[in-house]
């Protein structure tokens, strides 16, 4: 069975290439955008091998099957933001359960900046083979538009090449920083540790499903334990951290990052430029399906914050609530906090662990399928439109209601700090992959009660 993919036509300017000459010039042809052929930025690389490094393995995890589902994913290609401060390239394993990010800092990129915005970057096989010769002693330029990121040379081409997106990775962006927006910082160790570490991790745990391991500092280094244990953090398929390998030699320090629900995060931090992995609970479970995000997609709260905020997002590096209170004038910092939440659940922002904070960037798709893309939350609305929701109890600390299921009705209670549904999906994920439709319905309907009380006063 194919996996289910969004048809996009991308309509490249020339074909990725290394110039040779007296500098060498890496081109990378991208498409999106909407004017032609404006660059964001026009400069060079500072550090020429260690950013070829790095892109490379953004490049590999794109390409990379950690888990191998029946519905197996094309490849497809990074994503780069550019902010008018970094550069950003983001990308996810083939099955959607790695998420990758490097950010190239002021440190490791020097030119002008001429515009921001974001497009996708066409890493074909002929580019990895030039990244892969890249040395630090050569000049290599390195320009970034809509329509193109180029570190160029050789005949210019206009290449058409027909891409099915996975819709996987629309999916993928919007709930791997709903994820990351709830991680704290758990361990730092150093670039020995964690190649000590590595050696013992086998190739094959990447595969082993269902399993749970937990990174354990020992003395002064670290040690794998299937076993919880003070400070240490969960990760499933320890295998998947393997990648990182070639990378530990450039790194200063490795952050390790942790949340409540299994996800980690690996920062690879370097003087100029950081790579962050972020791995899901499982090697079986993709970002895709998780669902963090349904509550936020589904919420049509604090509508005027959210417009403000959008308003005054300008492809900041780094999203500064008080600065945003200012430009908004809104005095309410959680407000502002939950509008980026759910601006974060459509595509309009990122998150970064190193900052703690969000980062504004659209990606190149279009946002308006992202509501579209997620069954339950379709599935709740038509719950709602076919009257199958009846609310039973409805006060502050609880909303008791039946949902109609297949045969049956589903008896759903919501609570401030957990929800139960009697339905079979509930009872194979219980509040570990987002609400079911049928609590979703609920919560929604609840929400259209408590408008019409409103109006009623």
């Amino acid at each position: 069975m194919a996996a289910s993919a969004v048809d996009f036509k991308y309509i490249y300017p020339f074909a990725s290439v290394l110039e040779e000459g007296d500098e060498r010039r890496l081109r990378l042809a991208t498409y999106g955008g909407v004017e032609q052929n404006p660059y964001f930025f026009k400069g060079r690389l500072c550090y020429p091998r260690r950013t070829a490094d790095l892109l490379l393995a953004v490049s590999l995890i794109s390409r990379t099957h950690f888990y191998s589902p029946i519905d197996v994913l094309q490849f497809a290609d990074p994503v780069v933001t550019s902010g008018g401060e970094r550069l950003r390239f983001e990308s996810f394993s083939v099955c959607c359960g790695a998420y990758c990010r490097l950010d190239l800092k002021p440190e490791a990129i020097d030119g002008d900046w001429t515009g921001r915005g974001t497009t996708n970057v066409d890493f074909n096989p002929p580019m990895r083979a030039a990244l892969t010769g890249l040395l630090d002693s050569e000049t290599v330029g390195l320009n970034v538009g809509t329509d193109r990121v180029e570190l160029e040379r050789g005949s210019e081409k206009v290449v058409e090449k027909k891409v099915k997106l996975p819709v996987r990775w629309l999916k993928g962006f919007v709930e791997v920083q709903a994820y990351q927006s709830r991680m704290k910082p758990a361990m730092e160790v150093s670039s020995v540790e964690l190649r000590q570490l590595l050696k013992s991790v086998s190739q094959q745990a990447t595969w082993q499903k269902g399993s749970t391991y937990y990174i354990v500092p020992a003395g002064k280094g670290l040690r794998l334990s299937q076993r919880d244990a003070p400070r240490s953090v969960a990760i499933g398929a320890p295998g998947r951290l393997k990648i990182l390998e070639t990378l530990l030699r450039h790194a200063s320090t490795i952050r390790i990052y942790s949340g409540d629900d299994g996800v980690s995060g690996w920062e690879l931090a370097l003087n100029e430029a950081s790579l962050h992995l972020i791995l899901s609970p499982d090697a079986s479970r993709g970002f895709s399906g998780e669902g963090q995000v349904l509550r936020s997609l589904s919420s049509d709260q604090g509508l005027d914050a959210i417009n403000r905020v959008r308003a005054a997002l300008q492809w900041q590096a780094r999203v500064d609530v008080e600065e945003l209170s200012h430009l908004t004038k809104l005095n309410d910092t959680l407000a502002i906090t939950n509008a980026l939440r759910i601006l974060g659940s459509r595509g309009l922002v990122g998150y970064d662990l190193a900052q703690s904070s969000y980062f504004h960037r659209e990606l190149p798709f279009d946002l308006d399928l992202i509501e579209d893309l997620h069954p339950r939350l379709q599935k709740a609305r038509k719950l709602i439109e076919e009257g199958g929701v009846k609310i039973m109890l409805h006060n502050s600390q609880t909303i008791e209601a039946y949902v109609k299921g297949t045969n049956v009705e589903h008896r759903v209670v919501i609570r401030e700090r957990d929800s139960q549904c009697t339905c079979a999906w509930y009872a194979k994920h219980p509040g570990e992959r987002g609400p079911c439709s049928h609590i979703l319905a609920a919560e929604i309907a609840s929400g259209a009660e408590d408008k019409q009380a409103a109006k009623v006063e």
